[in-house]
């Protein structure tokens, strides 16, 4: 089946346009205007389609029918990466709610809390990741801040995509119906082991006419080079269907480490590994690695699903384990108390295995920080607490809305909506560009959380 996409353009090329346009549509005397952003992956459900060509998305820009179209219009969204979003909401060095969105000519992080006239802003009001806090994040946050703590609760649901490039023998375009990944192929991809698209163990995944057969091309490998919530959640899935303890693949919001030269690969892959191939190459943010998927041939990646239907024509990408990341992800998914830890975050060490492990946040107070265990929606299947239902779509992201649970001031009637709104029964009526609509996934879904805590528990956990 061949899908249907939208232009998506180099955000960091768009900045200066995208700005003049948050300018044009925001009023800078507006104090009113909530500033935040981070994740990549729920952007086009939260503020709509132009999160595909524009870094901060503001005011008139933001879709009449996304999330903040329905619940607050007036905000501001910049979009960063999951990794950067909780750095600017800790404000720690480098990271400041008032430099430039997505960064300044230094480098330095920012939400852009200038270009829609909230120069009074000293933290952000609202950040966005999905990959939840980290030991170290949480640490990040209280070494900047003396009174508020961070709060976290699970907004939506993504499909992760695996987006292509590649041609038969004929050079003809190998389209979307021809393809289903096993997760094992998967993982022998992304791990390096397999690294020509005519390798016999990859034979299964490609059902060709009489006569077409695939080149012994090498496979490029399109990957996020930012601190990504994509990243954790693909790895998630691939530690947990794949992995052995001698040789496992870590999950991790970074796929590699840049601190060896040359690169050496390190988180995603476990360990240490050899050079980065240079036919690998990292992009910032989902919109960009579908469109170095585009433009790459013989290449291969992982993007939000709704991000990958956003973008040119002739984007292909596979269906995994026999399941299409737009049919087979098509209702709300269900927590439980079962399925959700408060007050814990992700452990700076992994299971041995490679999967993600909890450790309980030390001085956390109430019940403000809300984690989706990533075992629950690494494997769709049935087991107690599990969000991803058996015959579902297998690779899944849940992504978060973070606050401060203090500093809130003359806006926290405003970020109380906000955050409020991924569970407002009368919101989510009205937003389409979350969940499924005539019959078609957005490749968004909401969650039903009201087994799992209150619906209006992210905006109790604010105070001035």
């Amino acid at each position: 089946m061949i899908y249907g996409f939208n232009r998506l353009g180099t955000r960091t090329k768009l900045m200066v346009g995208a700005l003049a346009l948050i300018i044009a549509g925001v009023s800078h005397a507006d104090s009113a205007t909530l500033v935040g952003g981070g994740a990549t992956l729920p952007s086009l459900g939260y503020v709509g389609p132009n999160a595909a060509t524009m870094t901060q998305v503001a005011g008139s820009n933001i879709a009449s029918n996304s999330l903040f179209g329905v619940a607050l219009p007036n905000a501001s969204y910049c979009l960063t990466g999951s990794g950067a979003g909780k750095n600017i909401l800790a404000g720690i060095s480098g990271n400041n709610v008032q430099t430039a969105c997505p960064t300044d000519s230094s480098g330095n992080h920012g939400f852009g809390a200038p270009a829609v006239g909230r120069t009074d802003l000293t933290q952000p009001n609202f950040a966005a990741a999905d990959a939840p806090l980290s030991q170290t994040d949480y640490t990040n946050y209280t070494s900047t801040h003396t009174t508020s703590k961070p709060t976290e609760f699970p907004a939506v649901a993504g499909a992760i995509a695996v987006p292509f490039n590649l041609k038969d023998n004929t050079g003809a375009t190998v389209t979307s119906s021809e393809v289903n990944f096993t997760s094992a192929q998967l993982c022998s991809i992304f791990s390096g082991a397999v690294t020509t698209w005519n390798d016999p163990s990859l034979a299964s995944a490609f059902t060709l006419p009489t006569g077409h057969s695939i080149p012994a091309n090498p496979i490029n490998v399109q990957f996020r080079s930012d601190g990504s919530g994509t990243t954790f959640s693909f790895s998630n899935h691939l530690s947990a269907a794949c992995n052995t303890t001698t040789n496992p693949i870590e999950t991790s919001q970074n796929f590699f480490s840049t601190t060896a030269t040359p690169y050496v690969v390190q988180n995603f892959y476990g360990g240490t590994h050899p050079a980065l191939p240079s036919n690998w190459k990292g992009s910032s943010g989902n919109a960009a690695v579908a469109t170095a998927v585009q433009t790459t041939a013989n290449s291969i990646g992982y993007v939000e699903a709704a991000n990958a239907l956003a973008i040119a024509p002739n984007l292909q990408f596979a269906d995994v384990d026999s399941k299409n990341p737009q049919t087979d992800f098509s209702s709300a998914l269900t927590l439980s108390a079962l399925s959700v830890a408060t007050n814990n975050a992700i452990s700076s060490t992994n299971n041995a295995n490679g999967t993600p492990a909890l450790v309980p946040i030390t001085g956390a107070t109430g019940t403000c920080i809300k984690l989706v265990k990533p075992s629950t929606y690494a494997l769709a299947n049935n087991n107690a607490g599990n969000i991803n239902p058996a015959g579902n779509y297998p690779i899944v992201a849940v992504s978060y809305l973070l606050g401060n649970t203090s500093g809130n001031g003359a806006d926290l009637t405003n970020t109380r909506t906000l955050l409020n709104a991924p569970y407002d029964a009368t919101v989510q009526s009205k937003v389409t560009t979350i969940g499924t609509h005539n019959g078609v996934s957005t490749g968004f879904q909401f969650l039903n959380v009201s087994s799992a805590f209150s619906v209006t528990a992210a905006g109790t956990c604010l105070a001035n």
